[in-house]
């Protein structure tokens, strides 16, 4: 009988600290604070491209004019100069053609990179234009309509910057 007694204090011990550790015990949450600044490149017609750095939540035009401003040459038309600067992101600021004019992207060779450069043109929906030349190569820029998820609307804004 002693024996039991002698076992069951220690276990009664170790008993009894798990029981009073295990609230504390609990995994703590920890809040990922966003990065002060971030990295992103500039290409094209700016004065100075390269690799900047940036306050996080920065926009296009501070990256254009941190690295020195547009060319003359430069066709900011294609870019959404408020739109956030993402780390890692590359900005490739357009040149007019030789007339003045911005250049048009063609559909049926454009690449997803050069679609998305169209105003509300993202990844999901240059999938999208590109899956559907694959099985029915535009003849017509209004064929854009037939591509789910564009109306008459988005083809309005689309059409002064698309081609063949």
């Amino acid at each position: 009988m002693k024996t039991i007694q002698k076992a069951a204090g220690p276990l009664l011990f170790l008993l009894l600290g798990f029981v009073s550790l295990a609230g504390r015990m609990t995994p703590m949450a920890l809040e990922r604070q966003a990065p002060d600044t971030i990295e992103a490149e500039i290409k094209g017609a700016v004065a100075l491209p390269g690799v900047y750095t940036l306050k996080n939540g920065a926009t296009i035009q501070e990256l254009i004019v941190q690295a020195g401003g547009e060319s003359e040459a430069a066709d900011l038309s294609m870019l959404n100069l408020l739109e956030t600067v993402h780390a890692g992101q590359v900005i490739v600021v357009g040149k007019k053609n030789l007339d003045g004019s911005s250049p048009r992207i063609s559909l049926n060779t454009a690449s997803a990179e050069e679609l998305m450069k169209l105003p509300g043109i993202g990844p999901a929906m240059a999938e999208k234009i590109i899956a559907y030349r694959a099985e029915h190569p535009f003849e017509t820029i209004e064929q854009l309509m037939e591509v789910p998820g564009i109306g008459e609307k988005k083809f309005a804004k689309l059409q002064d910057f698309i081609a063949l």
